[in-house]
């Protein structure tokens, strides 16, 4: 299989955001949930990234977006924090998150930036998995996040291009 990242530049991420949206509700209560929208992650100080595919399947068609990730840039106060990263359950187990993971951190390194943060809840251990693999390690609550025993906070510093 084929896999192309690219810039999200309408709607053809919101299909996953709609069932990443159904899955958080089934884990966790509305007000655990941070959840944002497709058009502000296609803002000014944000990218929103797809995985496309060009083989056909039964859940995905030709040039399909199949994951997605984005990143919020926070210049000020020196880091991004990536938001709503999610695969087609059709196509996990493809390394299509770790693919993303690396090309949004490399988004945020082209934007000046060399920390990513990021807020997740506890109910997800392969998510967790994958950020600690990838150097994100646990920090307290950032920006306008409060304590909430169902989120955890994760950071990863010196974000270069080799990594």
């Amino acid at each position: 299989m084929r896999v192309s990242v690219k810039r999200i530049v309408g709607d053809e991420a919101d299909h996953l955001l709609v069932q990443s949206d159904r899955y958080m509700a089934a884990l966790y209560p509305a007000e655990s949930n941070h959840l944002v929208s497709s058009a502000s992650l296609r803002g000014r100080h944000a990218l929103f990234l797809g995985a496309f595919t060009d083989q056909g399947t039964r859940s995905a068609t030709a040039n399909t977006c199949i994951g997605c990730v984005a990143a919020r840039f926070y210049q000020a106060a020196g880091y991004a924090e990536i938001k709503r990263l999610f695969v087609d359950e059709g196509y996990r187990g493809h390394s299509i998150a770790r693919t993303l993971m690396v090309a949004i951190e490399e988004g945020i390194v082209a934007e000046g930036i060399n920390c990513a943060r990021l807020e997740m809840g506890i109910y997800q251990p392969e998510a967790t998995a994958l950020y600690q693999s990838m150097g994100y390690r646990v920090i307290a609550p950032f920006g306008d996040y409060q304590l909430d025993p169902l989120s955890q906070f994760l950071e990863k510093k010196g974000l270069s291009i080799d990594d």
